[in-house]
């Protein structure tokens, strides 16, 4: 075998070591490999302050930071940033779910226009939180929330908001509504 083969084949095997131990180090710091912590819960009755509009989640996403450009120029105290859902993403993609950008207000407050307040109402839940990027969250706790309810015969409420709240403390919290257990 020729030098210069050799020495190919040496760079080869360094760039994809490389490569590979990068994209290693890029999935841990997302959270792809963080542990989601699910359990059952009561939410209490919730008021969000809303964006006007719904639309896809990955437009939600983008709205969370209009929102907060918004509050930030008004008196009124906010919780956490959220993504309120309309459509089960274990069943319907992602990108074709009804979502709105909204932050967790901590008392109920008139919201002037165009943004709205939405009220969750109180409801029994599956909890699913993860320190993991906003990006890899998703796809972590919704399998996870799905076979805790299978494992526990609960039955996902998919009539009700699903909320995914963006902890200060960088954690993905998933609130995901069940309204009985089955027979």
């Amino acid at each position: 075998m020729s030098q210069i083969l050799k020495r190919i084949i040496i760079v080869f095997a360094l760039v994809t070591t490389l490569l590979f131990f990068s994209l290693i180090g890029a999935a841990w710091y997302l959270g792809a490999f963080s542990k989601v912590n699910v359990a059952i819960d009561e939410r209490p009755v919730q008021f969000f302050i809303a964006a006007p509009n719904s639309g896809s989640y990955q437009k939600a996403m983008n709205d969370l930071d209009t929102l907060r450009s918004h509050i930030e120029k008004t008196s009124i105290k906010t919780v956490d940033p959220a993504v309120l859902l309309y459509r089960d993403p274990v069943v319907v993609p992602l990108t074709e779910i009804p979502a709105r950008a909204a932050y967790l207000l901590a008392d109920s407050v008139q919201v002037d226009p165009p943004y709205r307040t939405i009220v969750v109402p109180p409801s029994r839940i599956v909890s699913a939180s993860i320190k993991a990027n906003q990006i890899v969250a998703p796809y972590k706790t919704y399998p996870a929330i799905r076979e805790w309810c299978f494992r526990y015969d609960l039955v996902a409420d998919t009539s009700a908001i699903i909320v995914e709240k963006y902890l200060k403390n960088g954690e993905v919290s998933v609130e995901y509504p069940v309204y009985s257990q089955r027979n």
